[in-house]
């Protein structure tokens, strides 16, 4: 009974594994898309939008971001950063 407990464990542990593999997996090819179309566009609209600093942070940084591909494309100067808080 205990090995078959101990079977089944590791069965779902390796199925977990490998759907976390896969689904790593995706996510980098759907960033990697994100990032060539990012770099293929030409930026005409853009807006001051408080983004996060990176993708793993809750910190919040105001910043240039493009309208249609949401890639940051600057940064703002103290006149743009105080127009866009008021």
């Amino acid at each position: 009974m205990k090995v078959t407990k101990r079977l089944l464990k590791n069965f779902y542990f390796m199925a977990r594994s490998k759907k976390v593999s896969s689904l790593i997996e995706k996510k980098r090819i759907i960033s990697k898309e994100i990032e060539n179309l990012q770099n293929e566009c030409g930026h005409s609209k853009r807006s001051i939008k408080s983004v996060r600093e990176n993708e793993d942070s809750s910190t919040f940084v105001i910043r240039w971001v493009c309208g249609d591909c949401e890639k940051i494309i600057g940064v703002p100067n103290k006149q743009e950063i105080n127009k866009y808080l008021s």
